[in-house]
Formats: structure tokens, C-alpha cells, sequence
């Protein structure tokens, strides 16, 4: 379940090779034991209330050092109900820890270490494997034979992820994502602010490692963005469908009104002007995270530093751009529906 921003930033985290000198530490047993019995047919290793209720808290979350080398988890809710299905754990040793090859050849052990746990738990009734995305899948919980949830192994360069999912649920998460569902009316998220970095604060060098470690483990600053700007976005998506299906209810929208109305956002400037403004920054965000792992390669404690804020605080920028589309696009809905004789508030 490895989405667009973990994903990425693994790459970060593969990027730069580190002093061959350095030794992979060993995962303690307790640690992988941990991992493997988190995964229950009502709990993904403990986050919110369970599989299947509702989850409002951040997507991306730093795990505690008690879990190491596992430092982050990337919380799976469907983007409607806010229901949780899943959640996946990234482990991986830390730049500094050996040499890249040296880091995936740890990953690899570890995979199999959490593997031969997972087998000899007995606590799920099979075992398969999957070769076209490379991954373990332990299936049929003996607890709960017919539970949907699954434990699934994989690795990513020198990460390794570890997936709880239910999927009973996966196919509601797809539903919603594609409007297939109906909907109530979103709550605009409550989450922490989330500022933009001072590249400043990387030119003291244990200040500037300090911060990079924060960001390589997905916590802190980054995970904040990230989370601000995922959990907007939906809200937006989520409050435009409510929009359209109250129109729709109300009888003034038919589905073809609904579809040709979305489509005339291609007319409008304002909406076309961010778009373009969009794009253009996908490119500084492949540069900036191709200089990361440069700054990494050469030492570079503040130069990687400054690059992991640049990063960070492009995405910050892309969600606030973001804000603007969807605030013109809001304001469009109402505009029609007055025009149509309806309030939406």
C-alpha cells in the first residue's frame, strides 16, 4: 500500500551511502515481535480505535524509538467515512548506519527475519507469495478465519514496510475515492499548523542533523506538512461531491449537470492558472529531492539540511496554491447553486 509520498521519500532515504565502516545493528527480537502480533483482526499495530471505525488523526505518524529500526507508519483511512483499513510500518536503518549496499542487505535480513516470525506466530492459517509486487502475504487470521485482514511483507530498497490491512474494507476505500458512495457533509480537519522551515535553523551542523533526522524518519516538521496538506485535499474533494449529490438531491442537478459543471472548470482561469503553476513546480520537486541525496552522498549536513526545508516547504507551498483552486472551485458551487435557487450553507 506504498503511496506517492512515502514512496518518495524512501528514495530519499536510499539515496545517499553512508561510511563503510558503520555497522547494522541487529533488530532485537522483542521489536519484531512486536510488529508481527500488532497485527489482529480489530488492530493495525494499535492506531485509533480499531480496523473498520473512524480515524481523524494525521496520516503520517513517527513511531517511537522502542520500534526501531520501524520509525514511521502511514495511517490508511478511506477519504470519506475517514475509516480505518490499514496501516504500513517503514523500517530501515539511518544513512549513517553503512553503505547502501550494506543497508539493503539489512533490510533483506530483516524481511526474512519478520518473515520466519510471522510463519512460526502461527497466528495466521496461510502463507503466499506475490510476484508481481514482490511481497509476503500472510492471510485467514486463525483468531478470525474470516476476517479479511492481511499482513503483508515487503521491501523497498533499504526499506522494509509492514502492511495490517483489512481488505474487506480496501474496496469501500476505492468506492470512496471514486465517488461511488454517498456522503455527508466533511468537517474541516482538525490539524496542527503547519509552518513553513526556516533554512536557517540548518546552518549549526548538530542543529542541521538534527533536523534531517526528523525528516528522514517522517516526523516532525515534514510530517506535519504532509499531513496538512493530505487532509485538505480531501476535505475539499469530499465538500465539492457533498455539493454536487445535494444538488442532485434537491432535483436541480442531474448526473449529466453534475458532470458537464465539473468539466467547465477547464474554462475557468483562475482554476487553469493554478494548475499550470502546479505543474511547473514538479520539476524543482524532482531536483530538490535528487539534491537531498547528492547533499547526503558528499557529507553535507547543512547542504542536506537545506534541501530536506526546501522540500518540505514546496509542499507547503503546493498546499496553499492547492487552497486556492479549491476555494474558487467552492465558490463556483455556490454560485450555482444560488443561480439554481438553493443555499449549500
Amino acid at each position: 500500500m506504498k503511496t506517492l509520498l512515502t514512496t518518495g521519500l524512501a528514495l530519499v532515504v536510499a539515496a545517499g551511502p553512508a561510511p563503510a565502516a558503520a555497522q547494522i545493528p541487529d533488530t532485537p527480537p522483542a521489536v519484531i515481535a512486536a510488529i508481527i502480533g500488532g497485527c489482529t483482526p480489530e488492530s493495525a499495530f494499535g492506531f485509533g480505535s480499531g480496523l473498520g471505525r473512524r480515524y481523524e488523526g494525521g496520516r503520517m505518524r513517527q513511531l517511537g524509538l522502542d520500534l526501531a529500526p520501524f520509525t514511521r507508519a502511514e495511517v490508511m483511512a478511506t477519504q470519506r467515512s475517514k475509516t480505518l483499513f490499514g496501516v504500513d510500518l517503514w523500517g530501515y536503518h539511518p544513512d549513517d548506519a553503512g553503505t547502501s549496499e550494506a543497508r539493503r542487505t539489512g533490510a533483506a535480513l530483516l524481511l526474512e527475519q519478520l518473515d520466519a516470525a510471522a510463519e512460526d506466530s502461527g497466528l495466521f492459517g496461510a502463507r503466499t507469495w506475490d510476484d508481481e509486487t514482490e511481497t509476503v502475504i500472510y492471510s485467514g487470521p486463525v483468531a478470525e478465519p474470516a476476517s479479511g485482514v492481511r499482513l503483508e511483507l515487503s521491501q523497498l530498497g533499504v526499506s522494509v514496510i509492514v502492511s495490517c490491512a483489512d481488505e474487506s474494507l480496501r474496496q469501500l476505500a476505492f468506492d470512496e475515492a471514486f465517488g461511488r458512495t454517498r456522503v455527508e457533509r466533511p468537517e474541516r480537519p482538525a490539524l496542527p499548523s503547519a509552518a513553513r522551515i526556516d533554512p536557517a535553523r540548518c546552518d549549526d551542523p548538530a542543529g542541521a542533523e538534527a533536523l534531517y533526522d526528523g525528516f528522514e524518519a517522517g516526523g516532525g516538521d515534514a510530517a506535519d506538512v504532509m499531513n496538512m496538506v493530505r487532509s485538505s485535499q480531501e476535505y475539499f474533494e469530499h465538500l465539492t461531491q457533498w455539493y454536487g449529490q445535494e444538488l442532485m438531491d434537491r432535483g436541480v442537478w442531474t448526473e449529466q449537470d453534475r458532470d458537464a459543471f465539473l468539466m467547465s472548470f477547464l474554462q475557468d482561469e483562475v482554476i487553469m492558472k493554478g494548475l499550470e503553476e502546479q505543474l511547473g513546480r514538479l520539476g524543482p520537486l524532482l531536483e530538490t529531492t535528487l539534491e537531498i541525496g547528492e547533499m547526503r552522498d558528499a557529507g553535507d549536513s547543512v547542504g542536506s539540511c537545506r534541501a530536506a526545508a526546501g522540500l518540505v516547504n514546496l509542499v507547503e507551498e503546493i498546499g496553499r496554491a492547492n487552497e486556492v483552486q479549491w476555494a474558487r472551485a467552492t465558490a463556483l458551487y455556490k454560485a450555482e447553486a444560488a443561480r439554481l435557487g438553493i443555499t449549500l450553507d
